[in-house]
């Protein structure tokens, strides 16, 4: 089985979310002040950038999986061509949807045989209607699990999360096929500062089986996946060394790592050192290379929204970091973080993408 899980799930308003476990929320969020720290000051210490490189792809879902955001659960095709417009007017070409379905949420997003036991808020037609209308290319998130997080030492689990991928996939192909350009591998991981060689395999098994079968029955679909960065001092060696092995012979197409500057993963000092790696492994693997750039900041995981928008200064300077390295620049709910609901913070950001 599993290991131990440090969250919890818990309801807000009518649908549910992971959140903290109580006894990680002090140490959460002395990590995310101490990175906080270190990023201002190193933009105290760095001149301000003005890159010409824009963010050209953002995140979406009908509900963000750990944070209440701007719930979308309900929106009809109207509603959701009205935000993709203001999408493109920051100029978003690609949206991405993060999952299809939730395993420990117990949540689908269409219409699934599979999941038919999971509570139903039917949001991917009308997602990928309303993209065609207003011209955005769609990644569909398929699968979405902890597993990249929690990965024990039990063949079963393994081999039933393996049939769970693939019976998303097939359901959308079947439903949605030819409405989206792309499938997107949504459960996340990261290297955590140490090899661990039967995690390293067991992703590799299961990332291989995911794009094996995916590339036989679709060939033109392309794959993207965006796992976390974690900065270890000393470590970035074996950084590349457990990427190499977790993608050794898997047929993705697109490598959109997070910069994880807003959630504590990595910092601003540290960035370019990080991208090296993720640019290496991907020119090793004939992969092409886009970057996941943070626009929030997370501040407090005791609470419903334990993010807010981030100061444009630092994101200026990730996508300067990034634009040396990655093809296309991507970020994670765009629609939420310069919404009035996220707060003040939210009209700088709007302005930011607005230029």
């Amino acid at each position: 089985m599993a290991p131990k899980k440090n969250w919890k799930i818990i309801n807000v308003d009518d649908f549910v979310i992971f959140k903290a476990s109580d006894d990680i929320i002090e140490e959460a969020n002395a990590k995310y002040a101490e990175a906080a720290e270190i990023n201002r000051q190193y933009l105290e210490t760095h001149p301000d950038v003005n890159p010409s490189m824009r963010i050209t792809g953002t995140f979406i879902c009908a509900q963000p999986p750990n944070y209440r955001g701007y719930p979308m659960l309900h929106a009809s095709e109207e509603q959701w061509a009205e935000k993709f417009r203001l999408l493109k007017s920051f100029g978003i070409d690609t949206v991405i949807y993060q999952a299809a379905v939730w395993n420990e949420l117990e949540t689908v997003y269409y219409p699934s045989k599979r999941f038919a036991g999971f509570r139903l808020f039917d949001s991917i037609g009308k997602v990928l209607a309303a993209a065609k209308t207003v011209g955005l290319d769609v990644y569909l998130g398929a699968y979405g699990s902890v597993s990249g997080w929690c990965m024990g030492k039990d063949p079963a689990y393994v081999e039933q999360e393996k049939l769970n991928h693939f019976a998303v996939q097939d359901e959308l192909f079947e439903l949605y096929g030819g409405q989206f350009k792309g499938i997107y591998f949504a459960p996340e991981t990261a290297y955590r500062g140490e090899r661990d060689l039967y995690t390293e395999k067991t992703l590799n098994c299961i990332y291989r089986d995911f794009c094996d079968r995916l590339k036989g029955l679709h060939p033109d679909c392309e794959i993207l996946m965006s796992p976390a960065t974690k900065y270890f001092e000393g470590k970035l060696g074996e950084m590349t060394d457990s990427w190499n092995t977790i993608l050794d012979g898997v047929k993705l197409d697109i490598m959109a790592p997070q910069d994880s500057i807003g959630c504590c993963g990595n910092t601003l000092d540290h960035q370019q050192d990080t991208f090296k790696v993720w640019r290496d492994v991907c020119d090793a693997k004939n992969i092409r290379f886009w970057s996941n750039v943070e626009i929030f900041q997370c501040v407090d995981c005791s609470k419903v929204n334990s993010a807010i928008p981030a100061d444009p200064r630092r994101i200026a300077h990730q996508i300067h970091n990034a634009s040396q390295v990655a093809e296309k620049l991507i970020s994670w709910e765009m629609l939420y973080f310069t919404d009035d609901s996220a707060g003040p913070r939210a009209t700088t950001l709007r302005r930011f993408f607005s230029r």
